[in-house]
């Protein structure tokens, strides 16, 4: 039986771009991609988290001369354009990690609009602007050399977060363009992968309001089943996310959730393997019936609660 040769043998010598690469899962994937011999650039808006940064990765064993950073906001297209455009004439980016995002916990018509904006523009419009710039300069080597596009994206992207609305929107939105990038970069030698992790430990998880408003909260532990036992590690994600995207995986999922998921949120993209494929086809049927429990059950704990505060 052939075995599936992995889309990038190795990360050695290779040139790893992370946008919101200062802290969290952006950070852990920079100290990933380094340990296994790549060159990195972290973007993000703050030079002074960027430069602290750079001090943990040398310290963690990092050499310097790897590592580039760049100061800009993803919502803005022009200082954005000119950082890429600056860490590709450095040396030519073989992985595009887009990673910037933003959250905020709150009803849709009770969360204020300037934060609900800025998620679009940090989840949404940053993604679209770091693609429009690093797309076409990937394409000019496309036909000597793998490359690979990663976008960041959450299990929100497959099943509604309680209280997130517009984060949850965005990621949905960001995994119809991935779809469409697949089909769109399918005559280059540029494969995209969607990551999908639950619940990260990251500052984005603290700062995003998800424990202050304890109705919400607790619906969230109800529908979402949501746990600081249970949720992964910035360094968990950063693993499974450079191993699956050197193998060219399309759809990168983590737990049993993720796979639950993965399984009625694929749509008409195939697994990668057949072995994926079968796995998804015998569980669809029982999954798909179990739905039904699930949904009585979250329809309830809504309307009770809904009745409750009342």
């Amino acid at each position: 039986m052939k075995i599936r040769s992995p889309w990038l043998q190795s990360l050695e010598g290779k040139h790893v771009l992370i946008t919101g690469g200062s802290s969290g899962i952006g950070l852990a994937i920079a100290k990933e991609a380094l340990s296994q011999g790549a060159f990195v650039t972290l973007v993000a808006r703050s030079s002074t988290k960027l430069e602290k940064a750079e001090q943990n990765l040398v310290k963690d064993g990092a050499t310097k001369h790897k590592i580039l950073t760049k100061v800009a906001d993803v919502g803005v297209y022009e200082t954005l354009a000119k950082a890429i455009k600056e860490a590709f004439e450095w040396r030519a980016v073989d992985v595009l990690v887009c990673n910037a995002g933003a959250a905020k916990t709150a009803l849709l018509d009770e969360g204020r609009i300037e934060d609900l904006h800025a998620i679009i523009r940090t989840n949404l419009t940053g993604v679209v602007n770091t693609l429009h710039v690093g797309i076409p300069l990937l394409k000019q080597r496309s036909a000597q050399t793998l490359m690979s596009i990663v976008l960041m994206n959450s299990r929100s992207g497959m099943y509604a977060l309680y209280g997130n609305s517009v984060y949850t929107a965005t990621k949905h939105a960001l995994k119809g363009l991935g779809e469409t990038l697949k089909l769109e970069l399918m005559p280059y030698n540029i494969r995209i992968s969607m990551v999908f992790p639950g619940f990260v430990d990251t500052p984005m998880l603290n700062y995003s309001g998800l424990e202050d408003d304890k109705d919400i909260l607790q619906m969230i532990k109800d529908i979402s089943f949501y746990s600081r036992s249970r949720i992964e590690t910035p360094e968990h994600v950063a693993k499974y996310t450079l191993e699956e995207t050197k193998k060219g995986t399309f759809l990168i999922t983590s737990q049993f959730g993720g796979l639950v998921l993965s399984i009625f949120s694929r749509g008409p993209m195939p697994a990668e393997s057949f072995g994926r494929a079968l796995i998804e086809l015998i569980l669809c049927i029982p999954f798909r019936l179990f739905s039904f429990v699930v949904a009585c059950y979250v329809y309830y704990v809504i309307q009770h609660r809904y009745n409750k505060k009342c």
